[in-house]
């Protein structure tokens, strides 16, 4: 049975893998960080730690914790807030750099895997979802991943991205309730008219941690609704 630690589980995509990993008979801990705040060194230290003794041991990690920026300014780089800048890249960055430091650590001596959820907007510019913060954020975390895979590979690490188009979680209320967004949709997904589920990424993420994807490493698997190729 696998066992997984799963950071950003309180809602949204976080608690759709928790879901997801439970219905796949894994055990698994969740953090947020109302217990253990990855966004600080410190606290995914702890988290890691803790789903280890919890546990009595780790075999898979998902990093969903994540925030959008609008509301402290993020937008166009010409409207970008210094606020917004750093503190997206503090929870949708940083905390994934803290994350897979530790986790790299921790499952190097057994293997294991650790997922990433990434963005559409990392790879796809749009005029309604323009974000200086959020999408360089995002971006940044291709090379930060494939490092921790080549890092990984050798100790039986596999690290990997969901790259996940619009999904209706708490998080896009702005786009999932905007009339003029809504109507763009088959032009921002071909694949349907619809915004993506929590549990279609979540799904993406189960393969992920399973053994079925065992030679996969250092890459983006989107969940997008083909957003990417427009």
């Amino acid at each position: 049975m696998k066992r997984v630690l799963v950071a950003g589980a309180s809602g949204g995509i976080g608690a759709a893998c928790m879901r997801a990993a439970r219905a796949g008979g894994a055990e698994v801990f969740g953090v947020d960080r109302d217990t253990h705040d990855v966004t600080t060194p410190a606290g995914a230290d702890a988290a890691v730690a803790a789903a280890v003794e919890t546990l009595g041991g780790l075999d898979g990690i998902v990093h969903a914790v994540g925030m959008s920026g609008r509301r402290l300014g993020d937008g166009p780089i010409t409207e970008c807030t210094d606020d917004a800048w750093r503190e997206v890249h503090r929870v949708n960055l940083d905390s994934v750099f803290y994350l897979l430091r530790a986790g790299v650590r921790a499952l190097s001596g057994t293997g294991g895997s650790i997922v990433v959820i990434g963005s559409a907007l990392a790879s796809t510019l749009d005029q309604d979802f323009l974000t200086a913060a959020y999408a360089s954020a995002k971006g940044a975390l291709v090379p930060l991943v494939r490092s921790a895979a080549f890092t990984g590979a050798p100790h039986g690490v596999r690290v990997n991205i969901v790259a996940a188009g619009l999904v209706d979680t708490p998080m896009a209320a702005r786009a999932m309730t905007n009339p003029a967004i809504q109507e763009r949709l088959p032009q921002l997904m071909p694949l349907g008219a619809r915004a993506c589920t929590a549990d279609e990424v979540a799904q993406a993420v189960t393969w992920l941690l399973s053994d079925d994807s065992a030679r996969t490493t250092g890459t983006v698997v989107p969940v997008d609704g083909g957003w990417q190729l427009r």
